[in-house]
């Protein structure tokens, strides 16, 4: 299981190191979000703090002991450059209303978020700061209007609820024996208590938990097939719980009720299929009498959306609100006064929102937004005039949204942002030592480029596709140079037309060329520039199987075909302006006078992914690279007598993502992915051998999965130091460290600004 951790510095630090550490912290942090003690007769207590691993980001390995230049001296800065919110799983109880009607949604992934409407603006505010928290967020209000939530954290694989009160918010852990608390579900008793329904998904189970005056109770209800469960309280305050389960033959709606501390469950519908679902999506909503109600789509015959209800006679089962190839996804049931059912859901079909509801003549179904891809993770509710409100997503343009009925009709309203900033990015500094760097940003599927200054960090769109189902990339596999002005030059994947782009800036701003449309060509590029400010670009040609390099000159661009293969691609210009390429087999290319030249230099079996290249003073070849066969990081290097192959690092799955730079003495230097540990490594060489450290993994997966790419990318500045690029996927950030060395104390300093 994995579990986050606090660093704790117990040296005393120099004035330098408290002011750096200061200064850091202060940046981004706040205390929005802020946890704090709770009462422990009156509400949950806070979560103690977990654990230290063993090693700490930024500490020696053990191969690091002895060494004249030992890494313990040495520590992280970890900053984010752009950092926005993400959020997905949104439940059918995410949205509810206060006595004034106004919404309050919970929703989260990267973290946990809350907003609230006052009758005249949103409010805004991050619960829980830890990584990877507020998936499948579940919202209830107590009688004094206060929030609680219950969610799912990713990182621990833990059951989360945090609740505000006077004093501020309050968190704990409710479960974490196994992965358990996705699809969470929450209600509130009489005596504001909190009950939750969840998901165990290590044994498969539906789990139920309570508190009371004594603490938190935990209770299994049994198999599910689902990882959504929908949970009401009667009056009595008993749980009655709707959800999934399949076993082997049929998949059946489920429905359970707590009655005198005994659970009772029946199989309300079912249908034999061949296979199990996870993404039913039931909702449950009690009426007035205390009966069930029940919305769900059927995933595994009919994938319909459809509504079954109890009364006096019994169960109403099987009838259809609406029917198409996909229409019921993420549905939110509520009863109006009169009894009659009103259901938010997803019609995947047209890709929109809508919106069903039942009166004396039947059934009414519209489309309440079809701008995109717009109506995933709905949750509605009803205010006291019946009026329906319904919280759900707006793929297209990354928002959380809010639409609701009054007497003049409908209304929309835009109640927060969110993105993935980082991967496939590229990073290179500039005279003054800043960083620049290109990279992707994933729900808007742009290319953006970041750039720090004296006065901090700064992002720029530099092209965007706009949103094209299934195609919408626009900005994948960058690589960036700066020209002797300072000037960024990106080279990119364009995946609208499968084509490989290039942009660059001047004074007068950016310019954008296409320099490859033939087929599917840019992936796995690479970008250097010449003496003379002209790129040059090796890339990757799927249509043709083959390795292409193009280069510019005052005619414009030239391509031409090098070689067979080309994944995984890296390119370096010598002193004549020559190119050399490395690129997956391993295998080597490189120009001179007479033509091309290849070189196949490691050939022990899957070697070669994510190579990266370097020359030294001598016009010699440097290559990382991954060897797939033994999931070992590998480096090659070139001198007089040949090629020389070293194994750096073989502790679990690691060197995928790989960046090589050269010291002013030619020692190696690589960023890289440890998949086993999901941890950021760095490994650098001197004259006593091989030194490795963990630069970044408190809540870090850096494993982008389907990427090609490169997400790490490291540079050495001007002091010889490292600086590192590279995509946080458990927060969806662009981070940026560098090292710092701290001869005052022998604790390595860790300063982040998340």
């Amino acid at each position: 299981m994995k579990k986050q951790w606090v660093s704790t510095i117990t040296a005393i630090l120099s004035a330098m190191a408290a002011l750096l550490l200061c200064l850091t912290w202060g940046v981004g942090h706040g205390t929005h979000g802020a946890a704090v003690a709770a009462p422990l007769d009156a509400a949950p207590t806070a979560l103690p703090l977990p654990d230290s691993p063993p090693i700490p980001p930024g500490e020696a390995t053990p191969m690091d002991a002895g060494s004249a230049n030992s890494t313990a001296s040495m520590g992280w800065l970890i900053e984010c450059v752009d950092c926005p919110k993400y959020y997905t799983n949104m439940t059918d109880r995410s949205l509810r209303l206060d006595p004034a009607g106004h919404p309050h949604i919970a929703y989260g992934y990267d973290h946990l978020y809350y907003a609230w409407h006052d009758g005249t603006t949103w409010h805004l505010e991050t619960v829980d700061d830890a990584p990877r928290v507020g998936s499948y967020a579940s919202l209830a209000l107590d009688g004094g209007g206060y929030p609680h939530i219950s969610y799912y954290d990713d990182t621990n694989a833990d059951l989360k609820y945090a609740y505000r009160d006077a004093s501020g918010w309050h968190i704990q852990t409710v479960d974490s024996e196994g992965d358990v608390g996705a699809g969470t579900s929450l209600a509130l008793n009489g005596s504001g208590y909190p009950h939750i329904s969840y998901y165990d998904d290590t044994k498969d189970d539906l789990k139920y938990a309570f508190r009371d005056a004594s603490g938190w109770h935990m209770e299994r209800l049994g198999n599910a097939s689902s990882r959504t469960s929908s949970l009401a309280l009667d009056e009595n305050g008993n749980p009655h719980v709707s959800y999934n389960d399949y076993d082997g033959t049929y998949m059946y709606v489920k429905y359970a009720y707590r009655s005198a501390g005994v659970w009772i469950s029946s199989w309300v519908y079912g249908v034999s299929t061949t296979s199990a679902s996870r993404t039913c999506y039931t909702s449950l909503a009690l009426d007035g009498d205390g009966y069930p109600h029940i919305s769900y789509y059927s995933c595994y015959v009919s994938y319909n959306l459809q509504y079954i209800y109890q009364d006096a006679s019994g169960w109403h089962t099987n009838q259809t609100v609406d029917t198409g190839s996909d229409v019921g996804y993420y549905n939110s049931l509520a009863i109006d006064g009169n009894g009659y059912p009103h259901i938010s859901y997803y019609d995947d079909t047209n890709d929109n929102l809508k919106y069903a509801y039942q009166d004396a003549s039947g059934w009414h179904k519209q489309a309440m937004d079809s701008e995109g891809s717009v109506g995933m993770y709905t949750s509605l509710a009803l205010d006291g005039s019946g009026y329906p409100h319904i919280s759900y997503y707006d793929r297209t343009n990354g928002d959380l949204k809010d639409t609701y009925q009054d007497t003049s009709g409908w209304h929309i309203q835009t109640v927060d942002g969110a993105a993935t900033a980082g991967s496939y990015n590229s990073l290179a500094l500039d005279e003054g030592n800043y960083p620049h760097i290109s990279y992707y940003e994933g729900i808007n599927s742009d290319l953006k480029y970041a750039y720090q200054d004296a006065s901090g960090w700064h992002t720029q769109i530099v092209d965007s596709g706009g949103i094209v189902i299934g195609m919408s990339n626009v900005g994948e596999y960058t690589s960036l140079a700066l020209d002797v002005g300072g000037y960024p030059h990106i080279s990119y994947f364009n995946l609208n037309y499968q084509a490989l782009k290039y942009a660059y800036k001047d004074a007068s701003g950016w310019h954008i060329q296409t320099v490859d449309g033939d087929g599917q060509v840019g992936e796995n590029n690479s970008l250097a520039l010449d003496g003379g400010g002209y790129a040059h670009i090796s890339y990757y040609d799927a249509t043709r199987n083959v390795l292409k390099y193009a280069y510019q000159d005052a005619f414009g661009w030239h391509k031409l075909t090098v070689a067979g293969g080309g994944k995984f691609n890296s390119l370096a210009l010598d002193g004549d302006g020559y190119a050399h390429i490395s690129y997956a087999g391993l295998n080597y290319a490189y120009q001179d006078a007479s033509g091309w030249h290849i070189q196949t230099v490691d050939s022990a079996g899957g070697v070669g992914k994510y190579t990266s290249l370097a020359l030294d003073k001598n016009g010699y070849a440097h290559i990382s690279y991954y060897d797939d066969s033994y999931s070992d990081l590998k480096y090659a290097y070139q001198d007089a007598s040949g090629w020389h192959i070293q194994t750096v690092d073989s502790q679990g799955r690691v060197g995928e993502d790989t960046s090589l730079a050269l010291d002013g003495g030619g020692y190696a230097h690589i960023s890289y992915y440890d998949q086993t540990n999901a941890k950021l490594k760095y490994a650098y060489q001197d004259a006593s051998g091989w030194h490795i450290q963990i630069v970044d993994y408190v809540g870090t997966d850096l494993y982008y999965m389907g990427s090609l790419g490169t997400d790490t990318s490291l540079v050495l500045g001007e002091d010889g130091y490292p600086r590192i690029s590279y995509f946080d996927i458990a927060n969806y950030d662009l981070k940026y460290a560098y090292a710092l060395e701290l001869n005052t104390v022998s604790l390595p300093l860790i300063l982040r600004n998340r």
